[in-house]
């Protein structure tokens, strides 16, 4: 009984990863990529002051212990993520810089990193008000 739960589960496991959403959400292969779907969303919330200071303490509540501070990455949990935790003061980032790519990260997470989703911690206004926030912290994105 004990080897058919295990074959079972080796199979699942085997079954998901050649999925083709498993593969193309987030590659596993270095440089940076683009999500052309989540590029298409566009940001609804202002990105005024109300917006990047709410924000702001959302993320030094759920973000700043890994992307540090200033989003330089260098935050005290973030170092022993491997991989490292994204600079998010610079312009253009691995899983694409524009807001419905940033919001995608924020929400579903990165498979394979310690970034993981929010969707079921934040309501969606406040992922948003994060990323107002987080392009307040380097060069301005395409949007």
């Amino acid at each position: 009984m004990r080897y058919r739960a295990f074959v079972l589960a080796g199979s699942l496991i085997v079954a998901y990863s050649l999925h083709p959403t498993a593969q193309t959400q987030h590659p596993t292969t270095p440089g940076a990529h683009q999500h052309p779907e989540a590029a298409k969303i566009t940001n609804p919330v202002a990105a005024d002051a109300t917006s990047v200071a709410a924000g702001k303490q959302i993320y030094e509540k759920n973000c700043a212990n890994c992307h540090g501070k200033t989003g330089a990455g260098d935050g005290a949990m973030g170092a022993e993520l491997n991989p490292k935790p994204s600079v998010l003061s610079d312009a253009e980032w691995k899983h694409g810089s524009s807001d419905g790519e940033i919001f995608t990260v924020i929400k579903d997470g990165v498979k394979g990193t310690g970034m993981k989703a929010f969707n079921s911690k934040l309501a969606t206004k406040d992922i948003w008000n994060v990323v107002n926030y987080v392009r307040s912290l380097g060069p301005a994105k395409s949007h």
